[in-house]
């Protein structure tokens, strides 16, 4: 089944079971294709060649062969110059995350550069030239809200389509997470993430029942924490694209979390999709979903959110690396237990 993605109103956004079904060989060669190339990432542009093709079997292509026509498009529009090498195109996202043992092959719209020195026409040129690329991205660092003080960052996305999604392994089962690549920050999936570790102690010990996932993002630990068995999950967020992200997830892992029914408030929600709303202050309720567990959805600021949902008995906090959580501990003590990630 395929939904239509939020961002372009393409195919993007397929259901979990059937990106899960599959990803054991998304990204695999067939029997025709060349051998990796194994360019130098460190070998100028004027070293390198003019092209590499992509398989006459299964139409796939390289990373390698897709990074140098990005580098050659770069070098064209005078972004680069003919002494820059693979490495400076920028970083390339491929649209479903997983961890891999072997460099990807891609197909049609399976990939997304972030980058620095990225001009828009070139992007559109990149987009429109390299089958393989789904979108581009000038990366101004890490985006989302780092605390009450400081302003929102947000990369730009120049032209295609930003989303892009994480199988998120664990020992009770996998998700299929989406995120807005310009506007959420990176999490690349591996098989052992710090933070599953420390949600499946939580699991062995049995205190995931009753969760807040209070800097949600996306919902990777609190839509995990459904998926351990937790009985009612509160997923909160203060950026409003980390919130519709939770959305378009619940209804991704619909049946992989045994969801029955999902509930928006509408008014709520098309409001927190205008940009000037993109900071969420006072909480606010935007969605629940109901049926092996019951879930709630609120934007707004994590200090001020149990003054409307009831708290729980485990807050999760994960927050910046290195950010002080002190206020938030204090805010969140009406919980029973409180772990920071």
């Amino acid at each position: 089944m395929v939904m239509k993605c939020p961002a372009c109103g393409k195919d993007c956004v397929k259901i979990a079971e059937d990106i899960l079904a599959n990803i054991d060989r998304e990204y695999m060669a067939c029997r025709d294709c060349a051998p990796e190339p194994n360019l130098d990432k460190s070998r100028p542009l004027r070293d390198l060649p003019d092209e590499l093709q992509r398989c006459h079997s299964c139409g796939k292509a390289t990373l390698d062969a897709v990074m140098l026509d990005a580098l050659h498009i770069l070098a064209e529009f005078g972004l680069r110059d003919d002494g820059e090498t693979l490495r400076s195109v920028g970083s390339p996202l491929i649209a479903v995350g997983y961890p891999l043992a072997y460099s990807p092959r891609l197909g049609p719209r399976s990939l997304i550069i972030i980058g620095e020195r990225l001009g828009r026409q070139a992007a559109e040129a990149i987009v429109e030239r390299i089958p393989e690329i789904r979108g581009v991205i000038h990366s101004r660092g890490v985006p989302g809200i780092r605390g009450s003080l400081t302003m929102p960052n947000e990369n730009v996305l120049l032209a295609g389509c930003d989303l892009r999604a994480d199988v998120v392994q664990s020992l009770f089962g996998e998700l299929v997470i989406y995120k807005s690549q310009s506007k959420v920050h990176i999490e690349f999936s591996r098989q052992s993430s710090p933070k599953m570790k420390i949600l499946e102690q939580l699991y062995i010990q049995g205190r995931i029942r009753d969760v807040t996932d209070g800097l949600s993002g996306p919902g990777t630990l609190g839509l995990m924490c459904a998926l351990a068995g937790a009985k009612r999950i509160v997923l909160n967020d203060a950026w409003s694209p980390a919130v519709q992200n939770i959305i378009l997830n619940l209804k991704v892992n619909k049946k992989l979390l045994g969801i029955e029914q999902i509930e928006y408030l509408e008014e709520h929600l098309e409001r927190i999709k205008a940009p000037a709303n993109y900071v969420g202050f006072e909480p606010m309720l935007v969605c629940r979903a109901s049926g092996k567990c019951d879930i709630e959805v609120y934007h707004g600021d994590l200090g001020r959110l149990f003054s409307k949902a009831r708290p729980t008995e485990l807050c999760l906090i994960d927050h910046f690396p290195g950010a002080d959580t002190k206020e938030l501990e204090k805010a969140c003590r009406c919980c029973k237990e409180i772990v920071i990630i």
